[in-house]
């Protein structure tokens, strides 16, 4: 076969594969995680692989889909509070709105998109656009559908084939095997990496801080949770991005104690967990890149990807380094022929 003709089907379907390759991914990395929970489930099954890997994909899917649909919900509150708060045209309002909502006249009815009757009420005051907002919305919602069931296709096909589809691919891929498996492990590396040492920790940091920002009774307490957990991923001050305001905003609106109550849990407790909660989960996560890569990873990936690109780009980068290594190990190594 010409090699330009082998070159341009690859290419072809990379492109094809292109729009749905985050969910692959996912489902590659769940699938390999769920082996822990597939292997018990062969034996209760007496040996019968596919209905153990749909009862393994069902247990999987039960969990995880509540908690991708409360997050989706909370990403959507809080982007919507800081679409209120850069409305506000002087700092002084802004910290105000952050400790006390939106107090101010007219800003109490916002029509919510995660009501019935809110997005009843937004349709009937924007009309036009409020109908285009929501037909890109429903792109969106049937896009992600679809990746989910690829998602979850690719987790039953790795736990059924995995295997064989390995065996295949170590066959045919055009660098050694040696090569092949350093490439898998820092696949496999990567996603444990991501779920321990960044979500993991972050995640941490974002329940101690959602349940202080409810307890000290502070508006938003969950999209404020949220936005914690995304800005999380920057080490040692991320997270005082979102509660240093909040507590300002306090002291603002005259509530000093709940002000240095919150400053006390944020330098105290979430601080502590960035310090040591997240050099002990990414031990665990193992993954083999200096956390200002992965930053830089990250907000790289995001800028030429998309949200996808907080988990595609440290992945990217880290395959990268493997084969600077594997190169690096050829040339100081040269295999002399007999």
């Amino acid at each position: 076969m010409p090699r330009w003709l082998l070159a341009l089907l690859c290419v072809g379907a990379a492109i094809i594969l292109h729009p749905f390759a985050p969910w692959i991914v996912l489902g590659l990395w769940f699938g390999l995680y769920a082996e822990r929970v597939y292997q018990p489930m062969i034996k209760v099954f007496a040996g019968r692989r596919g209905i153990s890997a749909t009862v393994t994909v069902l247990l999987f899917v039960i969990v995880l889909l509540p908690i991708a649909g409360l997050i989706g919900s909370l990403v959507i509150d809080a982007i919507a509070l800081v679409q209120r708060l850069l409305d506000s045209k002087e700092g002084h309002s802004i910290l105000e709105r952050l400790a006390g909502g939106d107090a101010g006249p007219g800003k109490g009815t916002e029509p919510s998109l995660t009501s019935a009757d809110g997005i009843i009420e937004l349709l009937r005051e924007q009309g036009g656009r409020a109908l285009t907002v929501f037909t890109q919305l429903a792109s969106v919602a049937i896009h992600v559908a679809i990746g989910i069931l690829i998602m979850v296709s690719g987790m039953f096909g790795v736990l059924i084939d995995g295997r064989s589809w390995y065996s295949w691919v170590e066959q045919h891929a055009p660098i050694p095997a040696d090569a092949l498996h350093r490439f898998a492990a820092a696949f496999v590396e990567t996603g444990r990496g991501l779920a321990w040492g960044v979500v993991g920790a972050g995640a941490l940091q974002a329940i101690v801080a959602t349940a202080a920002y409810l307890i000290i009774g502070v508006p938003s307490a969950l999209a404020l949770g949220m936005l914690t957990l995304i800005f999380s991923v920057i080490p040692a001050i991320g997270t005082a991005i979102v509660w240093v305001p909040v507590a300002a905003g306090l002291a603002v609106t005259g509530r000093t104690g709940a002000a240095i109550a919150l400053g006390v849990i944020g330098v105290v407790v979430i601080g502590s967990i960035d310090n040591v909660a997240r050099p002990m989960l990414t031990k665990r996560g193992q993954l083999q890149l200096p956390t200002y890569v992965t930053l830089i990873a990250m907000f790289g990936g995001v800028e030429l990807l998309g949200g996808w690109g907080l988990m595609l780009g440290p992945l990217i980068v880290r395959l990268a380094k493997e084969a600077i290594l594997i190169r690096s190990e050829a040339l100081a190594n040269p295999v002399v022929p007999p």
